[in-house]
């Protein structure tokens, strides 16, 4: 029978935790009620498609873009490498040369690329201190053929609207969906990794909520 031996592999819940009825412009508002056989059940009287780690497919930036339930579950999960900003000040922009310089010798074709910003005094000066991806970084991207783009949320996916736009064409165009919201990267001890974060089947939506986990060999 096939499992995973845990005396030789640790599981990182990546996932960031969800605090329901807070205000913000990421809700997610509940109230209790009762199934038919008076059991719990509850009602999400408001929420979004973009509140806590979420996967995202080509259907967030295109109109008509393929949503989460066109792409295999391998589309989710596989090798992961982790890229890190240790120093926010002096790579604010996050370019092609830092990703290479990083994670250039191990990144291979069909991984999954996560984005750690490991600069804790960037945090201290607000979202214009955080380091950003760029479209040439995007580039880079869609040219080692990565399949999956992670990032916690103190990188920003750009430093404004049209590189944004620019960004997410260059690799959406490719069917490279990204996880955006992912937390406790800082409990990751290796580069290399495996990763999942499996989205709701749902047609339609742009995004969607998931459970991201990493399994790391001890």
């Amino acid at each position: 029978m096939f499992d995973i031996d845990l005396t030789k592999y640790r599981l990182v819940d990546l996932s960031y935790e969800v605090v329901p009825n807070q205000p913000g412009d990421r809700p997610l508002l509940i109230e209790r009620g009762f199934l038919a056989d008076r059991a719990f059940k509850y009602d999400i009287t408001k929420t979004h498609s973009h509140v806590g780690t979420h996967v995202e497919s080509p259907a967030h930036f295109y109109e008509g873009g393929k949503d989460l339930t066109g792409f295999p579950l391998t589309s989710f999960m596989g090798r992961a490498v982790l890229a890190e900003v240790h120093d926010a000040s002096s790579v604010l922009a996050i370019l092609p040369e830092h990703l290479e310089a990083d994670v250039g010798a191990i990144l291979r074709e069909g991984d999954i690329l996560i984005l750690r910003n490991n600069d804790q005094s960037s945090l201290a000066g607000g979202v214009a201190a955080l380091p950003h991806l760029t479209p040439e970084a995007a580039r880079w991207m869609a040219a080692r053929k990565i399949k999956l783009l992670g990032v916690d949320n103190y990188v920003r996916l750009a430093c404004d609207i049209e590189s944004g736009r620019e960004l997410h064409d260059t690799l959406m165009s490719q069917d490279i969906c990204f996880v955006e919201w992912l937390d406790n990267l800082d409990q990751l001890r290796r580069k290399e990794f495996f990763f999942m974060a499996l989205p709701w089947k749902v047609r339609t939506m742009d995004s969607s909520w998931a459970r991201a986990v990493a399994i790391e060999e001890l």
